[in-house]
């Protein structure tokens, strides 16, 4: 009933947003499915109101039970379609910005365990040579002291105070002090040596950066993506059993010490987080694992 101003919709978001053809195809269905919303209670696409608007909101809530995620999204979908018939004049008002979008749920980090944790570095500490001693380096920095992996990317070798602090550069162009655990002084300590692993690949490479903490095989600074190519080498090779994120081993630095009984105002300064609320979804973390822990091991659970 409405195919000509919905093709006109897609050119729309094809040239004139410049959308990814996967997103453009999921707006478009969204829009589909609110009109065989409308079809269905003798409603036409321009005769909707707040009212209306709202009632659809609800309907996708109590009747097909989405998500607030996907309520949001389907909400932003529809605004923008009612945002684009606005701009080519064919309606006067959009009820779709009368609708408070459903906030979203926020997703809880997640967390590696303890055990697997252990079994990870067990496998990164199974060879020796400079690539792998840049790696024990990398990965004892992102899990022993919470860096963000942006922050690790960035160290330069003086950073390194003393072999016992990090001095880190954070959001907001903030400083702050790390402490090194011993683990980490260690290999640091191996890494950095004249006939270590960081000289070891300076040495190959004429053109080696001479200030970069972490090289790659070129001598070069290791990237964010470079990281993350890393992660999932080992992940490959059986190093752990799932995927994880760079972002999960500073997650699980900050639960495992919540688990061990740290002060929550400590983890916030390790962290660099600016106001403690951020930091507090960890309590959350805790609790449910708590929870998961009661519900396993409870006779009356």
């Amino acid at each position: 009933m409405y195919e000509a101003i919905l093709d006109d919709y897609v050119l729309f978001l094809r040239y004139e947003k410049k959308l990814s053809e996967n997103s453009v195809q999921a707006y478009v269905r969204d829009v589909r499915q609110f009109i065989d919303w409308l079809d269905a209670e003798g409603i036409g696409l321009l005769e909707v109101d707040k009212i209306v608007a709202r009632s659809y909101i609800y309907h996708l809530n109590v009747h097909q039970k989405l998500s607030k995620t996907s309520l949001s999204r389907k909400n932003s979908s529809i605004t923008g379609f009612y945002n684009y018939l606005l701009e080519t004049d064919q309606l006067q008002t959009n009820p779709f910005l009368l609708v408070h979008s459903p906030k979203k749920e926020k997703v809880l980090p997640k967390a590696v365990q303890e055990v697997d944790m252990a079994h990870f570095f067990e496998a990164i500490y199974s060879k020796h040579d400079p690539l792998s001693q840049r790696d024990q380096v990398l990965f004892e920095l992102l899990y022993g002291s919470g860096l963000r992996v942006s922050e690790l990317v960035a160290l330069d070798a003086r950073d390194v105070q003393n072999k016992s602090h990090l001095q880190v550069i954070g959001k907001g162009n903030k400083a702050r002090i790390v402490p090194l655990s011993e683990k980490s002084q260690e290999i640091l300590g191996q890494y950095l040596a004249p006939d270590g692993g960081r000289a070891a690949l300076q040495d190959k490479h004429a053109d080696a950066d001479k200030d970069a903490l972490l090289l790659n095989h070129l001598g070069k600074r290791l990237t964010r993506r470079g990281v993350i190519y890393l992660i999932d080498k080992y992940v490959a090779q059986g190093a752990m059993a799932y995927h994880v994120s760079p972002h999960s081993f500073r997650h699980s630095f900050a639960t495992h010490l919540l688990d061990h009984g740290a002060d929550l105002k400590m983890i916030q300064e390790l962290l660099g987080h600016s106001s403690l609320s951020t930091t507090q979804i960890y309590t959350k973390i805790s609790s449910k694992r708590l929870r998961d822990l009661y519900n396993q091991g409870h006779p009356r659970a």
